[in-house]
């Protein structure tokens, strides 16, 4: 798996683009493709070490991120007609909070620690962790 595949599959600006990404599933159709999401996650972690990101890939990122917060956006909309169909509100609270932190934490370079997520990223965990 590979870090920069990852963002490119959810970007939409890419020949690499994916309608079965994370990002493509939540926009054709309306489902929170989970696992998919971790993958995203799974991918920022990854790269926030990286000390040079360029504009392009943090571009991409920041697309993600603003599409992704957009859609809960007119979820949590009680007038729009967007409707994240596999997710309770509760659901949709707690995600946009996950997602802020992580994508925050990209740009900043300061990742917050897996475990204070109460559904750690399998993805995340090594095998030294226990």
């Amino acid at each position: 798996m590979d870090a920069h595949s990852v963002i490119a599959r959810n970007f939409a600006g890419c020949e690499e683009y994916d309608d079965q990404s994370f990002i493509g599933r939540l926009h054709e159709e309306s489902i929170w493709a989970h696992d998919d999401y971790l993958m995203v996650e799974w991918a920022l972690y990854q790269l926030a070490t990286d000390t040079c990101t360029s504009q392009e890939l943090s571009g991409r990122i920041f697309r993600i991120f603003s599409y992704c917060f957009l859609l809960i956006g007119c979820h949590l909309d009680r007038r729009d007609g967007f409707k994240i169909e596999n997710l309770k509100r509760k659901e949709v609270y707690d995600l946009r909070e996950r997602i802020q932190l992580v994508f925050e934490g990209f740009f900043a370079r300061r990742m917050p620690a897996p475990s204070i997520f109460s559904a750690p990223n399998p993805l995340l965990i090594s095998i030294h962790q226990h």
